[in-house]
C-alpha cells in the first residue's frame, strides 16, 4: 500500500533488495563490500531547498545538486556503505524520511564500488 506521502515504502525496500543483488553480481563485488552510496531526489511542488539541504547535512549526508531535464535534481552521498540490502535500504529510506518531509521525492539511487 503507498503512503500518504505518495511514495511506496515497501515497494522500494523490495526494488532495493533485488537491485543489490542484481548489481552486486554485475560488479563482481562480494556481499557486504563497501561503496559509496549516492541517493537521489527531486523536488515536488512544495519543495523546500534550503530547509532539505541542512536537514540532510545535519543528518551527516554529503551531497551536490545538478539539472537533469530541466529540473533541479539533489543527490545525497554516504560513504562505506556496506552493499547488502539491509545496510542500502536502511540509508534509502532514512534520507527518503528527510526528503519527504521537505517536498522532496527519492528519485533511485546508485554506488561507486571502490577501486
Amino acid at each position: 500500500m503507498s503512503a500518504p506521502d505518495g511514495w511506496d515504502r515497501a515497494a522500494a525496500e523490495a526494488e532495493t533488495a533485488a537491485s543489490i543483488a542484481e548489481l552486486s553480481a554485475e560488479a563482481g563485488l562480494a556481499p557486504g563490500t563497501p561503496v559509496r552510496l549516492d541517493l537521489r531526489f527531486v523536488p515536488g511542488p512544495a519543495a523546500n531547498r534550503d530547509g532539505f539541504v541542512s536537514a540532510m547535512r545535519a543528518a551527516g549526508y554529503s551531497g551536490h545538486s545538478y539539472t537533469a531535464d530541466g529540473v533541479e535534481e539533489i543527490e545525497a552521498t554516504v560513504p562505506d556503505v556496506p552493499l547488502a540490502a539491509a545496510a542500502v535500504w536502511a540509508e534509502e529510506a532514512r534520507a527518503a524520511e528527510i526528503a519527504l518531509a521537505h517536498g522532496y521525492e527519492p528519485a533511485g539511487w546508485g554506488f561507486e564500488a571502490p577501486d
